[in-house]
């Protein structure tokens, strides 16, 4: 027979739907922001910044960390049995991160708005032009 009852502990429930709670409101946020730049790109007068700061934006954002806080947060407290140390280890951890990620993309954004896509185009970035140059080896033939 088996020893252990067949149900989910609801941490880890809990976990699970933190995360995907979080990556919902992370694609909400893309999306809400591709379509202000999308704006941006199409006014037929440019302006010098990117207008990312609206309310919209910002309550994307925030629930995004919130859902992050929550699912690290919960995470840790499978490790900890103390609740209140894993929720504050949890925002320890992500609510720095979440604002120097929002202050980097406001400077991202003022780039994109001043210099163009090719300043912010990382592909391009470390493309090894002498490489591109080498004409195809010859095959030998023996």
């Amino acid at each position: 027979m088996i020893s252990e009852p067949l149900v989910v502990s609801p941490i880890y429930i809990v976990i699970v739907a933190s995360t995907v709670l979080a990556v919902l409101w992370g694609i909400i946020f893309k999306d809400m922001l591709e379509y202000q730049v999308a704006v941006w790109r199409e006014s037929p007068q440019r302006s010098t910044s990117i207008p990312y700061k609206t309310p919209n934006l910002i309550a994307a954002y925030l629930g995004m960390t919130l859902f992050v806080s929550l699912s690290v947060s919960s995470s840790l407290a499978v490790f900890f049995p103390v609740y209140w140390i894993a929720g504050l280890m949890g925002l320890i951890v992500v609510i720095p991160t979440a604002l120097l990620i929002w202050v980097q993309l406001g400077s991202m954004l003022n780039l994109l708005a001043t210099k163009g896509y090719e300043s912010i185009d990382i592909d391009t970035l470390f493309v090894d032009k002498s490489a591109e140059k080498v004409p195809n080896p010859t095959v030998s033939k023996s």
